[in-house]
């Protein structure tokens, strides 16, 4: 009754206006309470959705890939065997197969001396410094056949002529062996 005396004695627009005020603030009540935390959650859920939807896709293409990285790992899992010999062995071996590469290159093995095996995690890489003389297309090739079975590469190579007037390369190198 006392709601009707107040609204009775108010004029239509001083209604209109209370009526808009109080349409007004029961929305905003409404907001605050009961979209605005369903709105949020629906964004969280949202971004769950799509971070899922990410790792899904990533998982597929792992699986997709399943054949491929087990050819390669059947391609390489005997360079991984832990390896039983001594470090003496693994250069002794080492130097052996570079020696076996230059005469199948046709290069001329200047000097081959042999450095310190550095330890890291879970690998040891053994290192020897390469000097060879002959033809470019011989240094080429002998790099190229670097790539064998103990997985030796060229860290660092610098090349230069033995004489000015000659075609004979002379080839420094860093050459490199990692073993389990």
């Amino acid at each position: 009754m006392i709601m009707g005396g107040f609204f009775s004695k108010l004029s239509k627009k001083e209604r209109a206006g209370l009526m808009v005020a109080g349409f007004i603030v029961m929305a905003v009540f409404v907001d605050r309470l009961v979209i605005s935390p369903i709105s949020a959650k629906l964004q969280r859920i949202s971004r769950e959705i799509t971070l899922s939807e990410k790792k899904l896709s990533h998982d597929l293409r792992n699986i997709h890939s399943k054949e491929f990285i087990e050819s390669e790992y059947k391609k390489y899992k005997d360079f991984v065997k832990k390896s039983p010999v001594s470090d003496e062995e693994n250069v002794s071996n080492m130097l052996a197969e570079i020696e076996g590469l230059a005469r199948t290159a046709g290069v001329n093995l200047v000097d081959i001396k042999p450095q310190v095996s550095k330890q890291f995690d879970f690998y040891k890489e053994y290192a020897a410094e390469v000097t060879i003389e002959g033809q470019m297309e011989q240094i080429i090739v002998f790099l190229h056949k670097l790539g064998s079975a103990q997985l030796l590469r060229a860290v660092k190579v610098r090349l230069g002529l033995k004489q000015k007037d000659s075609s004979v390369v002379k080839a420094f190198m860093l050459v490199t062996n990692i073993s389990m």
